[in-house]
Parts: structure tokens; C-alpha cells; sequence
């Protein structure tokens, strides 16, 4: 059975979904199936979707339409660790009733079990004739000529190839989920050793000077919860106290979280075209803005919010922007002691 996560792990308890793009992901999942006319799923250490499955069979999404039948004879197309009737083989396949093939190969960081990626149906070596699976379509209540139909779209493939396609699918998600891992172990092994008190005192004075280079109106220092991807208002100014203490972030999530997971800069005002930003644009009171991360050995520690209000003629520009990241530079370097 493959490895799963220890309760008593010494890493940090998150999740795949805390560390996959889901929808950058759906895109390269879906984008691999289309190549290679294959299924792909892929599943966290319980076995649930992540993702929503790319190119299933029609077999089993359109024709086994009773839910008792496909209970009974198919399960929930799993293997028995994950939940299902399924049992893995040694080469980490498993088959149905339909002589259809599925693989799956574990997802790992720093050889922790955070997920699956399931390949398949397929039909491995040759298709056999229409009369072969004529037992299989009997189970299903399923006319043969319509099984066989399904059948016939179905990707045969050798052994080699499948486990290639997998392995191949295997290391380009764990390439993506390595970096954004190790950047939050490192973000808390440094943040292990921030006083507390000498940490706001930190943030509040480099909002308060980032304000009076800029002269913005409204501001905060986002900074990570420890052994967590959230990041919570840890100073500001012109924010209610109310939305600083409910306001939670999580990596990847909004234009923070964006920053954040990214490593990038965003600089806002009302011709912002950057799509991956457009949509959270959902304050007309503000007419121009910055987005700074946080960093501190290599490990993205916080966010940096600054904005200007319509009234205010105050419009950020590019030197702003490389202004108040010399700050961010500079006040870092005290979270280095």
C-alpha cells in the first residue's frame, strides 16, 4: 500500500490543495488528456478529487446509468486504500470488470504521500473482440453494440508507455508542489524565530514609513500564520478594525494571496488589464494601488498593501513601486537575526 502521511509528521500538516494551483493544474491536466487521449485524475491522500477528471470514458459516464448497478459491479473506480473495490497490483495498476486498466502512482513531497494521479481507462496491449466483453455489457444491462461502441474509443496502449505517460504527469506535479513547499518550510523556520512584539513593531514602522514616501491613504502588512498557507492583517492604517481582525488570506487566493504565491509585484489602477488580478478588483473607492510580497530567504513571509483613494490625487508609478520595495528590502534584513 502506498505511503501515507504520518499524524505525527514534523512537517507542516498541509494538504495537496493547500499547495496545487487547482485551476492551473485542471488546465495542464486537461491540456495532457487532450494530447494523449487519455483519462487523468488526480486525488488528495483520501482520495478526493482535486481536480475534476479529464476526459473520462463514455462508458462510465453515459452509459452505466443505473447508480445500484455501477455501485455494485464498478464501485467508486478506486483502489480498496483509497475506498474503493479496486486491488492494486505490484506495478501499481488495477482492472475492472471491463478488462479496462487504470494506474496510479503516488504524489510526493520530501517523500510524503500528499496525493495520487490516477491514469486510464485503458486497454492494455490489444482490444479484444466484440464477443469478449459481451459478459461485462450482461453485468451492466448494457446493449453490446453500444458497449463495444465505447469500447472502440478507448486508448490501447503497451505497459511501458502507460507507466511513461504517468511517471511523466507524476513529476511535473511534483516539480510545482516541491517549490511552493519549500518555500513554506522556510518561511517557518524563520518565522520560528520572531519575537513577537519585536515583529509588529517592525511592520507597523515600515507601513508607517512606506506611507510617508508614497503618501497613500489606506494600507496593511499581511503576514503568514504559522504552519499555515494564511496570511492575516498584521498591521494597517484606514482599515476598520473589524476587517482587520477577520480579514484571512490564503496563498494563491485574491490579489494578496496572488502576490504572494507568485513572487510578484502588482501595481493597480483603473486600466489594469493583468487577468489574473482583474477579477478582484472590487473597490471602486480606490483608485490606484500596490501589491508588494514579503520576502526573506527566498521563503515569501508577508504582502504589502498600499492604496490611494479616488478623492486623493495621489496616483502610484513604477518608481513608487521600486521605492517601497528597497524598504521591504531594508526592514528585512532585521528578520534575518
Amino acid at each position: 500500500m502506498p505511503e501515507k502521511i504520518s499524524a505525527n509528521s514534523s512537517y507542516p500538516q498541509i494538504s495537496l490543495k493547500d499547495l496545487l494551483d487547482v485551476k492551473s493544474w485542471q488546465k495542464i491536466q486537461d491540456n495532457f488528456s487532450n494530447v494523449t487521449e487519455v483519462g487523468l485524475r488526480t486525488l488528495d491522500s483520501k482520495g478526493n478529487a482535486i481536480t475534476s477528471p479529464s476526459r473520462e470514458s463514455r462508458l462510465c459516464t453515459e452509459l452505466i446509468k443505473d447508480p445500484s448497478v455501477k455501485n455494485k459491479v464498478c464501485g467508486s473506480c478506486l483502489p480498496t486504500f483509497l475506498g474503493g473495490k479496486a486491488i492494486v497490483d505490484k506495478n501499481l495498476s488495477f482492472s475492472c470488470h471491463s478488462r479496462l486498466y487504470n494506474f496510479i502512482a503516488p504524489i510526493k513531497v520530501e517523500e510524503k504521500v500528499m496525493g495520487y494521479a490516477i491514469l486510464g481507462p485503458v486497454i492494455l496491449f490489444m482490444r479484444g473482440s466484440k464477443e469478449v466483453y459481451l459478459k461485462a455489457a450482461e453485468e451492466l444491462d448494457i446493449e453490446l453494440d453500444e458497449f463495444w461502441s465505447a469500447i472502440l474509443e478507448i486508448k490501447v496502449m503497451s505497459f511501458q508507455l502507460a507507466q511513461s505517460m504517468l511517471e511523466l504527469i507524476k513529476d511535473v506535479v511534483e516539480y510545482n508542489l516541491k517549490l511552493v513547499y519549500q518555500n513554506i518550510v522556510k518561511r517557518k523556520s524563520v518565522m520560528m524565530g520572531l519575537d513577537s512584539l519585536k515583529l509588529s513593531r517592525l511592520l507597523n514602522a515600515l507601513l508607517d514609513v512606506a506611507f510617508q514616501v508614497t503618501n497613500a491613504d489606506i494600507g496593511s502588512i499581511m503576514f503568514a500564520e504559522k504552519d499555515s498557507d494564511e496570511f492575516t492583517i498584521r498591521a494597517s492604517k484606514g482599515i476598520p478594525e473589524e476587517i482587520v481582525s477577520n480579514t484571512r488570506v490564503r496563498l494563491g487566493d485574491g490579489i494578496a494571496g496572488t502576490a504572494a504565491k507568485e513572487r510578484t509585484a502588482f501595481l493597480i489602477d483603473n486600466t489594469q488589464k493583468d487577468n489574473r488580478i482583474r477579477r478582484y478588483l472590487r473597490r471602486p473607492y480606490i483608485s490606484s494601488s500596490m501589491i508588494m510580497p514579503i520576502e526573506v530567504e527566498d521563503a515569501v513571509l508577508g504582502v504589502m498593501n498600499l492604496g490611494a483613494l479616488q478623492t486623493s490625487a495621489v496616483r502610484f508609478n513604477r518608481d513608487n513601486l521600486q521605492l517601497v520595495n528597497k524598504l521591504i528590502g531594508l526592514a528585512t534584513v532585521a528578520l534575518h537575526e
